[in-house]
This record gives C-alpha cells, structure tokens and sequence, in this order.
C-alpha cells in the first residue's frame, strides 16, 4: 500500500502508544496531538495509524476492538481526505470510506467505518445533520447508535489549530461526538494548548528524507536599477516570473523537457476574506501586466485564481500542469498539496509584517519527493515588498522548538504537599492600548525636546494673525531643523531586504544588514501604505493592531498643528530618511512615558492573589534543555537549561550530594501560574513601586518534611536579592504561624568560596548580599 519513512514510522508507533494510554483514562475525549511540518506526509500517517490501530486493538486484550473514526477538517479539505484514504485502502479494503451521501435514515457508525465530514455541514444547530426529523438523520442520533452498539470513536481533528478549540460550536460538536480519544493533526500548534499526549515530527527529520526543501530563498536578484520607473508590485512579479522560468529550464536540464511546470503563487496583502480596495487594485495591475507581457490568462488557462467567489484551479496540482500562475488570499494557506509551486509572491498588508509559515510551506514540498542534483531546485522563492531590516517568520510550523515533556514521578510514594503560590491580577481597562492621552506626551516631547509651540488659530480674515502664524511656522521648522530635521524633500524610496536565505522553521527572525538591502521606489498609494506600516511597526511596547491608528493620528495633527504641514507633506517629511531615524527614537520615548502613566494610573488595581500549587503533573521544556536522569528530581526526566547559570549548577551537585536526606526536589520555572511564586514591591524606577513575583530556583521537600524554598545568588549579583529574600521570609513566617509549624524554610542561596560545595542563607532580614557574616550553612542532614 504505502511504505513509510523513518519519521513516520515513529511519529505512528508513537500515536498508537499514546492511544492505547488515552483509551485506558476513565474519562473521554482524551486529547492526543500530532505537530508535524506542511509537506511531511501527515495524511500517509494517520492512514497508517488508523490501519494499524484496528489491527492491533484486536490482538490487546482488555480493549474494545469495535472502533469507527470520525475524520473532521475545515473548508473541503476532507473531500481531499476522502479520496486520499480511499486510495491508500483501495488494496486492503480494511477501513470503509463514507461520507453523509453514504449515510441513510436511523444511521450507524460500526466498527472499521471512517467518515468524513467538514464543519460548515455540522457546526451549527441550524444545519440539516444537527436537526432532529422523522428518519432521525442527525448526528446525535449518529452517536447515540454507535455508542448503543458498543463501537468506540476516535475524533481525528484535521488542521487542528484553526478553531477547534476556540469556537463555540466547535466544542459543542466534539462535545456531541464526545470521542473516546481526539487526535488533532496539524502543522501548528500555536492555537491549541498542548495536550500531555503529544507527537512532534521536526521539520529537519523531514529535510533528512528530502521530502521537502531545504529552506528559502528570498527577494533573489531584485535589483533597483532594472526598476525602470514602475511601481514595486509589477517589479516583483516580473522578477518572480524570471525566477518561475529559471526554474523551469533547470528541470527540464535534470528530468528532461516538459517534465515540470513550477507554479508562480500571488499573494493579495489582506487578511480579509473579502477582496479589499488594495487588492482589487493589485489584482488589477497584477492581470493586465500578466496579460499583456506574458500571455498568462484565465481564458488560455494558463493563470488561476482561487478568490473568494473564484476556484478557477481545476488540475493544477498535477506536476505539469498548464497554469503558470495563480493568485490566491488565504485559502492556499491550509491543507492544499501541490509540489510543483515554486515561487511565491507575497504583497504585504500593514499589519502584518510577518511570514506565515503555512503559507510559504506551499512552496517548499518536493515535485519527486527528493532532491535534485541542481541545489537551486532544492530552495523556495519568495519575492515580497516587505519593509524591513528584520525578516520575522511566524510559528506556523513551530517545530523549530522542539518541546520535550517531563512526568511527575508517581511510583515512589513521595507526598506532594500543596503552598499557596503568589500571581498579579491588574483589573485596569485597556491596558496595553494607545489612548488620545498619548498626544499630550508627544505634543510635551516635541515642544521639550526642539523648543516649538502650537501654531495660533488661523483667521482668514486678518492679515495680522496671518503674519503671526507664518513667523511660528518658520520658528518652529527652524528649531528642528538646528536639531537636525530635513523638510526640503523631494524623492522617496523604500528599503526592501534582498539576496536572503533562510529556513523558516529553524529560526523565527532574522537580522537584515546592509548589504542584503537595497531602496526601490515607490508610488504615491505605496507611500501611503508604507506610512501606515511604519506607525505599526513602531508600536513596540503596546498591543499594534490596536495603537498604531492613534500614533499615525498623533503624527498627522503634530505636523498639522506645529508645522502646518497636511497630510501628504507630513508623511513625506517623517519617513525621509534622516527624519525617521529622529522620529523613531522620540516615538519610543513617548510611548515610555505614556506607558509610565498608564502603569501609574493602573496600579492602585494591580494586586496579588493566591492559588493553591504543587509541583505539576506535566511539564514541556524546549530544545534549550538537555535531558538527565537525577533520581530525587520530582520529575522524570530532569531538563536543565543549556546556558543554565554556575550557582544553579552548583547547587543541583550539592542537592545530589545529599540526596540520602532529601525525599525530592524541584526546579522551579521563572514565569507563569504552573511555577511557584512570592510577592515581593519591586522599584519599577526612580518614582514608581509596583508588586511583582519572585519565582524561586528551588523547592527541596527534605525527608523531615520539612520544604526549603530557596533561591541561589552569587554576591551582589542581583540587586533586587535582599527585597525577593525578605518577602520570601515574610512569606514562610505567614504560611507557618498560620500552619503552627516551623515547616517551612529558606532564603537567597549563596555558596561559600571553599573546596567543598557549601551553601549559606540567612535566617533573618538582609540589606545585601555582600557580607554574609551571621549566615546559616545549609545542612540537610540536620534538618
């Protein structure tokens, strides 16, 4: 049937071990995850698992081996599926296939049975398959059937991350289902919290098996000289298309002519569904010029569009298909199979600067599921008006972190004690969000920093006030420009990043210098884009898509009211060159103050709460972790941060050391609910106090029974250490008068510059952490 890779015969083996741990839990709907990159054979995979699990359910006594499976995608995706697996069991005919066409009146999952569904036909009340009628043809009368009849369901969950979880009828749906075991399939998990049953396929695994490409190339041979006076929209698309017949002539130099036709993709800017003004206007250019030059028509069918309300794409997936182009939004972004796409061309929108790295995953599959010869065939081509001196590529495949899960320890009678941990609540409204205040800290800024005033209110009529309002102006372009601002400008360009190579799944940014960047021009509406995508990307210390209109607001009435300058010269003038380096550095400024005011005006709100904690059931470490095996640790295996710092190491020996008087211990996180924590008031700056959480390195329950809660500290390594180590002791005297009991220690850690590993903490307040002179040695032989 189908011979799986060394990646994938893992990733199932691991998936059929997960499922017989889910199918044991006393509860339903046991989440199980399967992460793995765009173009790695996800659907091969779970045509194996489901395959094997029937199989072997019936050789594993105490399981049901009646098991149907319910296979649930977005969009058509599960047609795609559909065919698919009905292809891959053509030879065994082990599963059956259906869809609701195959379904009648009163229906039936039974064993072995596989149907697929979307959720547009389910996700509402309101749809047919929900309703309840005469015949009983609805999902719940579905479930209720093959629930009767003693069958098991398996939930597989296709493209996962998209709503699943987060909207409601969604979750009334697998709710309906209630599955016993809900495989989620996907190549993102950023939407989804990670369930303690996870499978991870990283991206290089699949590299390895040339499965797909080696990575991308991006903005290759774009040259500002051949612009030629035309827009950089039409620039792109004629670099991309010479890059689309390189690659072309390159195929046909290693496979022979006419073997492959690799696919121009054109990506609209908006995030809409709907085609936006933007898009319709570079739609527009993009057709006529395609038309014209290139002879690329939807009426020769050699360019297709996958628009809302347009799907003229019939067969292109095939490797030598005739469409040379096709111009799609987000659709092509999910589940879609074709290795012949080559080049992408991807307009961006202001708010949203970055690379999704499903979207550029459509170009980096395999035509023959290997690599050639020719390495240029072995990268993707993205060529993109992105402005900017960093390339940020979102976790879209997020296998570039590749998380490692560590188990409490169960089997050793350890009593796990629950303390109240420590978390800030700040009930303020809008926080993180520009308000019209923000104009008063510009407007300060401005008028402290160059000595300019508003300009007087104009009146028409009289001459006087006219003068006056001349004589402000001139005073205050003169105060700028002795300051270093330049207002005689004529020409703009913008700097677009060229020549890159990347692989988008190992690093999730990456720094553009100078000699990757190069200045193209630009038309009017482009420069109104730019600006409005420069107010975005200077929102750093707020929440963007919800301040960047403001600051643009802000400028615009800055320019107008103390310059007199309208909005087409004001945004000329800020994004010249040498005035946008000025302007970005006061920007930060104000939005320091402003967020200064803010924290100040929220602070009375922010307060600290407490929850009951215990060291976690689970926990997921990064690649940043090395594994170990430490027996005392309370979790199995132990991950120790790679540039995990001298004192934390030290101290993890001294624990191993004395192991035979410690029942276990616990390395403490340093963010989050899941980590422990103590309130401590932490000098915010030179005016301003605010509560924040001091996260211990340690927690060490001692075989007295005793729990230290300590944390290590080199000398004067940490300013802030005498304020964490006196709230940490204000906190333990409150848990153990209010326990009556001493069961509680510790403090700030500090190792003792001798031979041997020796520790001290003191019992009582501290000033610093220089003298130790009164300090207790940490003995857990005596405690």
């Amino acid at each position: 049937m189908y011979i799986l890779k060394d990646f994938q015969e893992t990733a199932v083996t691991s998936l059929l071990e997960n499922t017989y741990t889910a199918l044991k839990e006393p509860t339903k709907q046991t989440p199980i995850l399967l992460e793995s990159p765009t173009g790695s054979g996800k659907t091969v995979m779970m045509a194996s698992y489901i395959e094997r699990l029937v199989d072997e359910l019936q050789l594993k006594p105490g399981y049901n081996s009646n098991v149907a499976f319910v296979w649930l995608a977005p969009n058509t995706l599960h047609i795609q599926s559909y065919h698919a697996l009905q292809n891959l069991y053509s030879d065994t005919q082990k599963l059956n296939c259906i869809d609701l066409d195959n379904l009648g009146s009163n229906p039936i999952l039974n064993a072995k049975d596989l149907l697929f569904l979307n959720w547009s036909s389910i996700h509402s009340a309101k749809n047919i398959w929900r309703k309840d009628n005469e015949t009983n043809t609805n999902l719940e009368t579905l479930i209720e059937n093959t629930q009767a009849n003693d069958t098991s369901i398996v939930l597989i969950i296709d493209e996962a991350h998209l709503s699943a979880f987060s909207g409601k009828q969604a979750i009334a749906v697998r709710n309906l289902i209630e599955a016993d075991v809900e495989v989620l399939v996907t190549a993102t998990a950023h939407n989804i919290q990670r369930p303690q049953l996870s499978v991870f396929v990283p991206r290089q695994k699949v590299v390895e098996q040339e499965l797909i490409k080696k990575g991308i190339r991006l903005n290759i041979g774009l040259n500002p000289e051949e612009q030629n006076g035309e827009n950089v929209h039409m620039h792109l698309l004629r670099k991309a298309f010479q890059k689309k017949e390189e690659l072309k002539a390159l195929y046909a130099q290693e496979l022979g002519d006419n073997k492959v036709n690799p696919l121009l993709l054109i990506q609209l800017p908006s995030d809409n569904v709907s085609l936006s003004s933007e898009d319709k206007s570079i739609r527009d250019t993009l057709v006529g010029l395609l038309n014209t030059e290139y002879n690329v028509t939807t009426q020769n069918g050699r360019l297709a569009i996958w628009l809302s309300g347009e799907k003229d794409k019939d067969g292109i997936e095939d490797i030598n298909a005739m469409q040379d182009v096709m111009i799609f939004k987000q659709a092509v972004a999910q589940g879609w199979d074709c290795p012949r796409a080559a080049v992408l061309v991807s307009y961006r929108t202001v708010n949203s600067p970055s690379f999704g790295i499903q979207t550029v995953g459509r170009i980096l599959r395999m035509p023959h599921r290997k690599h050639y010869n020719n390495d240029d065939l072995n990268y993707g081509y993205v060529y993109t008006n992105i402005e900017a001196t960093r390339i940020n590529f979102e976790p879209s495949d997020a296998d570039f972190i590749n998380f490692q899960l560590a188990k409490r320890k169960k089997d050793r009678g350890w009593g796990f004690d629950k303390i109240n941990s420590a978390q800030i609540v700040n009930d303020r409204t809008a926080k993180g969000v520009l308000t019209s205040t923000f104009q008063t800290h510009f407007f300060n800024l401005m008028e402290q920093r160059f000595n300019v005033a508003m300009l007087p209110d104009v009146d028409l009529f009289t001459t006087e006030v006219e003068e006056n309002l001349k004589e402000a102006k001139e005073a205050n372009l003169l105060a700028m420009q002795q300051n270093g601002w330049e207002f005689n400008v004529d020409d703009h360009q913008i700097p677009i990043p060229v020549d890159i190579e990347a692989d988008p799944y190992i690093v999730n940014s990456i720094m553009v210098n100078a000699d990757h960047t190069k200045q193209f021009a630009i038309t009017m509406n482009q420069f109104n884009t730019m600006f409005e995508r420069f107010c975005y990307d200077n929102i750093t210390r707020l929440n963007r898509s919800k301040s960047w209109k403001k600051l643009r607001d802000v400028l615009l009435f800055f320019a107008e009211y103390y310059l007199g300058l309208f909005e087409h010269e004001a945004k000329r003038i800020y994004l010249f060159p040498q005035n946008r380096r000025l302007l970005e550095e006061l920007i930060v400024v104000a939005l320091e103050r402003f967020e200064q005011w803010q924290k100040a005006k929220g602070n009375e709100k922010r307060r600290v709460e407490y929850a009951s904690w215990e060291v976690p059931e689970y926990r997921y470490y990064s690649e940043n972790f090395n594994k170990q095996y430490i027996e005392n640790h309370a979790m199995e295996p132990f991950y120790e941060y790679i540039s995990v710092s001298s004192p934390e190491k030290r101290f993890k020996e001294f624990l191993e050391a004395n192991s035979e008087h410690i029942e276990w211990w616990y390395k403490n996180g340093d963010a989050g609910k899941e980590h422990f924590a103590v309130p401590y008031i932490k000098q915010a700056d030179e005016k301003l106090e605010r509560p924040s959480l001091f996260y211990v390195d340690f927690v060490i329950k001692f075989k007295s029974g005793k729990i230290g809660l300590f944390d290590t500290k080199t000398k004067r390594s940490d300013l802030d250490a005498p304020k964490k180590h006196n709230a940490l002791l204000e906190y333990i005297e409150k848990v153990n008068q209010e326990a009556n009991n001493e069961n509680l220690l510790g403090g700030v850690l500090i190792e003792e510059p001798i031979d041997s590993n020796h520790w001290r903490f003191c019992a009582n307040r501290i000033e610093d952490t220089k003298d130790l002179t009164g300090w207790e040695f940490l003995k857990p032989e005596l405690l």
